[in-house]
């Protein structure tokens, strides 16, 4: 295969070192490696990760609405982005929290923190008033923009970063492709 998912080396500690892929300089997953011949060897961000593989003939997933065939459509790219760009806005909060809370600060304790739960939920407000009503942004297909919705919702869940029942809509939206097979395999437990 010219292409695969390789996890970071500190997610693959384990493994002996021949065996471990090259860790991410971003220090994130996922990584995609595509092999020793590519130009460029390794891809760090999950955007350009997802545009690569939009971008390769692929058997389309089932399940309904099916999928949306590009990336971003044409029609509404700048929704689209923008959805995506307040999802990861919202997520890089979240992870600063959690990982300052790892490290012993609470957000009792820190006005930046306190900061970073509310532009969490202000963002999330954001995305509320997006789905009020739908069970995807486009309509009729699934998005990107809505995989990368539930999976911001999958790792807060995870995670037990917020209580999310404020936001009704997005649960709306998640639960109506919950039992979707790509979904269902791929939900953090």
């Amino acid at each position: 295969r010219w292409a695969r998912w390789r996890p970071s080396r500190r997610d693959i500690s384990c493994l002996p070192a021949r065996l471990a892929p090259p860790a991410s300089p971003i220090q994130r997953v996922p990584m995609l490696e595509l092999g020793p011949g590519a130009l460029v060897r390794h891809v760090f961000d999950s955007k350009v990760i997802a545009g690569l593989l939009y971008g390769m003939p692929h058997p389309r997933p089932g399940g309904e609405p099916p999928f949306q065939d590009a990336m971003f459509d044409p029609g509404l790219a700048l929704l689209d982005e923008n959805v995506v760009s307040v999802t990861d806005a919202a997520q890089d909060s979240l992870v600063n929290v959690f990982l300052l809370e790892k490290d012993g600060v609470r957000p009792e304790q820190s006005a930046y923190l306190t900061r970073q739960l509310e532009r969490a939920r202000v963002r999330l407000d954001w995305l509320e008033r997006r789905y009020q009503g739908k069970r995807t942004l486009a309509p009729g297909r699934l998005a990107y923009a809505d995989v990368v919705v539930m999976t911001l919702l999958g790792w807060i869940r995870f995670r037990k970063r917020l209580d999310l029942a404020p936001w009704s809509a997005l649960l709306a939206m998640e639960s109506a492709h919950a039992a979707r097979p790509s979904i269902a395999s791929t939900t953090p437990r």
